[in-house]
């Protein structure tokens, strides 16, 4: 059985992967373009594929930026959960023989 704060600990660092995850929900994934051999597309075709490609990486760019956003509020979630589970109990009665 776990101690009360292996508990603790547990419980956070569920709610971080749960608030995480759930947060990261909300970031769209982009999907990758296809990319052909180049030496057989003309100029047209490869300016095409090189803009598809840029959006990809503009896309992932934004992709990366709300992961990062998304895990810094869970993280500051869970410390805040920490913070507030820690702090002085004030209503705590103490008895003395």
């Amino acid at each position: 059985m776990l101690n009360k704060s292996a508990r603790i600990a547990v419980t956070v660092c569920t709610c971080l992967l749960v608030s995480s995850a759930a947060a990261a929900q909300s970031c769209v994934k982009p999907v990758p373009p296809q990319v052909p051999d180049k030496s057989t597309l003309d100029a047209a075709t490869r300016n095409a594929v090189t803009a598809q490609i840029d959006a990809y990486i503009a896309a992932t760019n934004r992709y990366l930026t709300c992961l990062e956003a998304s895990d810094a509020q869970a993280r500051a979630e869970a410390e805040r959960i920490i913070q507030n589970w820690q702090a002085p109990v004030t209503d705590i009665e103490v008895v003395t023989d």
